[in-house]
């Protein structure tokens, strides 16, 4: 089995690389013409494929032996128009290619961002709604790309009949990717704590990583939509003390409860901001609700569905991210040395 991974140097995508390495299954790692790979400690087994998916053409090539597309590539920086093209004009692009080859098979990695939290009551799964037009355009450029990027790659599988699994991360964090938005405000050095038992929908890259590859090799994930979060997910307070911690930072928590800060937002956004064009996040209801607000979080459908427990259980992750790089003999299969990119 062959899987072409893009966004292969990335954030994630370069434990998904080793992820699959573990599993037995033969990579091409698609990355950007002027990436360094040497950095990522890949065995000379991995097949490098240097492209641009907004503008490289014969993207077909890279198709070739492929049994699957593990899609990651997602542009999370820079203006909402270029986050939009790079991300949706790209998928769009490289799937054209696809569909003129025999390749037939698909994980895409969407994002928790493409749920409505506002009109979700109690619990997020995969039969939780999602935002729809016009709100979904309130969310910011990395909401407004990852649905359409779902939106478009479900039309192009209905028309080709391809079989597609998409997976919704959550919160991914890791070594030198701890701080998270949903730990609430910082002014300075000191952290506004919104509704300090929160949980959040946390997995960590090295777990996330596994599923993507057990996704690609398992026939069970064929059509299905999944949530990827580690467990019920760690206490907001909790998480930030053990954040502080492990990278020494200094600072104070700021406990406020979550229904008091969600009337200030609602107040302001509804009287001081009401036709402001530039909006602070979290001063805007849609997000503030996006990052903070108390929910409950599983992923039973995942567990079901795959058999899938988390490689690593949160002790272990909090000490792959906070504590000393481990060396290769010490580190697990989808672990790889090297800084964090995108995802």
């Amino acid at each position: 089995m062959k899987a072409l991974v893009t966004g292969a140097n990335g954030f994630l995508g370069r434990h998904v690389v080793n992820a699959l390495l573990a599993r037995g299954i033969e990579v091409r790692a698609m990355v950007r013409p002027a990436t360094r790979v040497e950095p990522l400690g890949w065995p000379s087994s991995v097949d490098i494929v240097r492209a641009d998916l907004r503008t490289s053409r014969d993207l077909a090539d890279a198709f070739e032996n492929v049994d699957v597309l593990i899609h990651l590539a997602a542009v999370v920086s820079g203006g909402e128009d270029a986050q939009f093209a790079g991300t949706v004009g790209g998928t769009e692009r490289l799937l054209e290619a696809m569909s003129g080859t025999a390749c037939r098979r698909l994980v895409l990695c969407s994002s928790f961002s493409v749920y409505d939290y506002t009109a979700t009551r109690d619990v997020l799964d995969e039969t939780s709604p999602l935002q729809q037009t016009p709100d979904v355009y309130t969310r910011g450029g990395y909401t407004v790309a990852k649905w359409w990027q779902e939106r478009v790659t479900r039309r192009y599988v209905e028309k080709h009949g391809w079989d597609l699994t998409v997976l919704r991360p959550g919160f991914i964090w890791g070594r030198e990717h701890g701080y998270l938005a949903a730990l609430g405000q910082q002014i300075g050095r000191h952290h506004v704590v919104i509704g300090p038992l929160t949980r959040i929908p946390m997995t960590h890259v090295e777990n996330c990583a596994d599923v993507f590859a057990l996704a690609a090799a398992d026939a069970r994930a064929r059509g299905q939509t999944l949530n990827i979060v580690d467990g019920p997910g760690e206490q907001v307070w909790t998480y930030l003390s053990d954040y502080l911690s492990g990278s020494g930072e200094r600072g104070l928590r700021l406990p406020v409860p979550h229904w008091l800060a969600s009337a200030i937002v609602r107040l302001a956004f509804a009287t001081v901001f009401r036709r402001a064009t530039k909006v602070p996040a979290i001063l805007t209801p849609k997000k503030f609700d996006a990052m903070l607000k108390p929910l409950r979080f599983d992923n039973r459908r995942l567990r079901e569905t795959l058999g899938w427990t988390p490689p690593l259980d949160y002790k272990q992750c909090l000490a792959r991210t906070y504590g000393p790089v481990p060396t290769p003999a010490e580190a697990p299969a989808s672990w790889s040395p090297g800084t964090p990119a995108s995802i």
